[in-house]
């Protein structure tokens, strides 16, 4: 393997577990990492990881760092989107920092946009030290690190054909991924930072413990905001813990003079559910296929990349190609070269 990268850790959004951020260094270490640790990672500020402006020059002192090569999130959560007015203001007095990776997912989504788009940085959907190091499989967590020391790998998914929503192209198709946590993309529209230049490429969408009728609502509004228009096409990872919450009803009608008492102690009645409960697939195959087949592009699902049980690093503003067959190939990835 490539020479190990010099790691500098930082937490630009929640408040970070100090035990589990120090096993998971202990253990980036053991793989011949240098890593470095912002003290700003032991700040608190409310829910967050310190304030706004402590998070915002942290992140833009390592940015900053010849001696760091790659800034990897300790963890996810919220806040990033706070950053972005100030890294706009930092980036003014002190200009962009030269290339680096960056690295992390969930809330990371909005830094990942960001320093790509206003620094030209290369980034890394990836598994997160003080969230989910010790959760990552050897496979995934091997895929990750070599990735990070600019090895080029056969993707984990490789040969394993992946599942079309929508009829699949008749050809390959390439463009560049885009994308992350989809309720965090979805935080961008109506934004400064929305991202606006999507025509041509890949969505790349994940998430985590959200009803699909919210689901439906965030793409509802990324598709109304443009955020659709022209794209080669969708690739769905995992939705961990996303269902169909579905309400109980009457069964039957109460006796006459019953029904506030009725309608107000539900619990004490016989209910049904409201409607049918519909799976993963069955919804977001409503969600995102009968747009993707509305429009024209095609919908591939599941991409092993996520918030688990799957965490499979992912290249992201890296060209792929699609296969009619369901492969997703990378092809080129400025990180490596």
């Amino acid at each position: 393997m490539p020479k190990p990268a010099t790691i500098g850790i930082i937490s630009p959004c929640s408040v970070t577990p100090q035990v589990e951020l120090a096993l998971c260094v202990d253990r980036l270490s053991d793989a011949g990492f240098d890593v470095r640790v912002h003290r700003q990672c032991e700040a608190q500020h409310y829910w967050f990881a310190g304030d706004d402006q402590a998070r915002a020059e942290a992140f833009f002192e390592y940015a900053q760092d010849p001696g760091i090569d790659v800034l990897w999130s300790a963890r996810g959560g919220s806040g990033a989107p706070r950053l972005l007015p100030i890294l706009d203001e930092l980036t003014s007095q002190h200009g962009k920092p030269a290339k680096k990776l960056l690295a992390g997912y969930s809330d990371v989504t909005v830094l990942h946009h960001y320093v790509h788009t206003r620094w030209g940085w290369d980034t890394l959907h990836a598994s997160m030290p003080a969230s989910d190091f010790y959760d990552i499989s050897e496979e995934h967590f091997k895929a990750t690190l070599e990735l990070v020391c600019k090895k080029r790998i056969e993707m984990p998914w490789h040969g394993s054909a992946m599942k079309f929503l929508t009829p699949p192209p008749v050809a390959k198709v390439a463009g560049t991924l885009v994308g992350g946590n989809l309720a965090v993309w979805n935080y961008l529209t109506g934004t400064p930072y929305q991202p606006r230049d999507v025509a041509g490429k890949f969505l790349f969408f994940e998430d985590l413990s959200e009803g699909f009728y919210r689901i439906d609502a965030m793409v509802s509004q990324i598709e109304q905001a443009g955020g659709l228009e022209g794209i080669a096409g969708v690739v769905l990872g995992e939705f961990s813990a996303c269902d169909d919450d579905v309400a109980k009803v009457l069964k039957h009608r109460p006796a006459p003079g019953q029904a506030r008492e009725a309608l107000k102690h539900k619990d004490r009645q016989e209910t049904i559910p409201l409607r049918p409960t519909f799976g993963e697939v069955d919804a977001l195959t409503e969600i995102f296929a009968r747009r993707g087949e509305k429009h024209g592009y095609p919908v591939l699902y599941k991409l092993p990349v996520g918030h688990g049980p799957m965490y499979a690093p992912l290249p992201l503003n890296a060209e792929y190609e699609l296969t009619p067959g369901g492969g997703f190939e990378l092809v080129r990835w400025g990180w490596l070269g």
